[in-house]
């Protein structure tokens, strides 16, 4: 008899609504930390922004409403890829706090036996040990496996005491340490309940309390073995593609390559298959989730041609490389169904970009943007501010970037100092010290990055700001659910002058983790 196993794609870190307490010192502090992505309502109450416009649209409280509601690429991925060796596999896309108890209700039913979490979206320990308590409480038999990005990630900086206490403080069962993971959980499967002693990568806890440490076996899954099935979304769904992983640049500030290893690109044969079968099932739209999706540009080309010719007539959203586009390519892609694109820009100073190791300038961009507007094919640019190397100077070219850009929509997040990215390896080059939001540099430190930063957002009237967590989503998401991107200006409109007196109330108190700081 077939393991009965649950995937969950995504827990959220918070309730969509906070309340906020007497304690100025807590006041100060959550105003800090989700300046950007809440607003404060009547009742000293922050606001998730989608659940703010969930509310002023009339959406009633049971209904979904939420960005996550887009089909997951990890965990759809997963799921598949179990589906087709027998395993007897659900899927939860994601749990909030609208939709915890329906969901959990389902999963009692269903009665998994083992119950993984992916971690794409997962930013801190607290959030991981959250989610296991939560996991726990609803389905305290099951045996709870976490893996992802997050988890390999924290693991690389660990000795196997500190990992062994991790397990323990987070409320799971067992991790995954690697960044891939599918094979893990398949042989997982296989070996359940007696023989997970041979399961490689696995981290686990033992009926007697004592967590063992499984033997190291690095996954390189074929891209082509590792085929979405989109069977049973439901109709108009947004959902997440892979047809490549890892990625060929090498930006300084990006820990992708790093732990993803080199590029793989799946064969378009498959690519078309999986859109078909996208289509077939009734997805609204793809968002494909490559980090570079037009690089190499030959077989980008030849993608959109096959797009065209199948018509297939399913919008889509990517990231985007702009230096490595021209009017004729961006024509191809409004024609293949290209409706918006994220574009990482990251700063409208050349001399940041070089210390990125960016590989674009900032005359890259202009042309790119001006073809893109003209083709109807929606803008979203990111910037970091506080990247080594950065002063008032450079971020006044950033301002004055943006500004003229001609961007639909922008967003900035502080620099986010990781230890795994190439950065670290040149960190004495630049005095750059300390981690995650708490550095300094030789130009700046994290406080000062996080006051210019809330400067921009208050001065630059060109593009519209978007929520930093959502970005390119937010917008696709609405778009999804027959919003006019009038009605979506209206949204990001008000929500931005909401923000503008957050940010004057609170000041740069904390730059708040987003899901972008890898």
């Amino acid at each position: 008899m077939p393991i009965r196993l649950a995937v969950i794609g995504h827990i959220a870190a918070a309730p969509t609504t906070i309340q906020i307490h007497d304690d100025p010192k807590q006041r100060e502090l959550l105003l800090g930390l989700h300046k950007y992505t809440r607003v404060l309502t009547d009742g000293d109450k922050l606001v998730d922004h989608i659940a703010y416009l969930k509310k002023m649209l009339g959406v009633p409280q049971q209904d979904e409403f939420s960005v996550w509601e887009m089909k997951l690429c990890a965990s759809l991925l997963l799921q598949s890829h179990l589906g087709r060796n027998g395993v007897d596999v659900v899927h939860v896309n994601y749990l909030d706090s609208d939709n915890v108890d329906k969901e959990f209700r389902s999963l009692q039913d269903f009665g998994p036996q083992v119950v993984v979490l992916s971690t794409t979206f997962v930013l801190s320990g607290r959030h991981l040990s959250d989610a296991g308590q939560l996991i726990r409480k609803h389905l305290p038999e099951a045996f709870l496996v976490a893996g992802g990005h997050h988890i390999f990630t924290t693991l690389m900086y660990m000795n196997d005491q500190e990992k062994r206490d991790y397990l323990l403080n987070s409320g799971c069962d067992a991790f995954v340490n690697d960044v891939q993971g599918e094979s893990t959980i398949l042989e997982l499967c296989n070996a359940w309940p007696n023989k997970l002693s041979e399961v490689s990568n696995l981290i686990w806890k033992n009926e007697d309390g004592q967590v063992a440490i499984n033997s190291r076996a690095i996954e390189d899954n074929d891209i082509n073995d590792t085929l979405i099935d989109f069977k049973g979304i439901e109709e108009g769904a947004i959902v997440h593609l892979r047809t490549a992983r890892s990625c060929s640049f090498k930006c300084a500030f990006c820990s992708y390559p790093t732990i993803a290893g080199e590029l793989a690109l799946m064969d378009l044969d498959n690519v078309m298959a999986t859109l078909r079968s996208a289509k077939d099932s009734g997805a609204g739209a793809v968002f494909f989730v490559d980090d570079t999706f037009n690089v190499p540009r030959p077989r980008f080309e030849k993608l959109l041609d096959r797009m065209i010719e199948a018509g297939l007539d399913l919008p889509w959203y990517s990231f985007l490389r702009g230096q490595f586009v021209d009017e004729k390519l961006v024509e191809k892609m409004s024609r293949s169904g290209c409706q918006g694109v994220f574009l990482g820009i990251e700063s409208g100073s050349d001399e940041i970009l070089q210390n990125m190791n960016k590989g674009s300038a900032t005359e890259f961009y202009a042309p790119s943007i001006r073809w893109l507007k003209d083709q109807g094919i929606m803008t979203v640019g990111a910037f970091i501010v506080g990247y080594p190397g950065e002063t008032p100077q450079t971020v006044s070219a950033t301002a004055e970037f943006i500004e003229n850009s001609r961007l639909d929509f922008y967003f900035l997040q502080p620099f986010y100092y990781l230890h795994h990215t190439p950065v670290h390896k040149v960190a004495d080059k630049y005095k750059l010290t300390g981690s995650g939001l708490r550095w300094s540099h030789a130009t700046m430190n994290a406080h000062e990055a996080c006051t210019l930063l809330d400067q921009l957002f208050l001065d630059i009237s060109g593009p519209v700001a978007v929520n930093p967590d959502y970005t390119l989503w937010e917008i696709a998401y609405l778009l999804g659910k027959g919003l006019t991107m009038d009605r979506i200006l209206d949204y990001r409109n008000t929500i931005n002058q909401m923000t503008a007196s957050q940010v004057v109330e609170a000041g740069a108190v904390v730059g708040g983790v987003t899901s972008r700081s890898r």
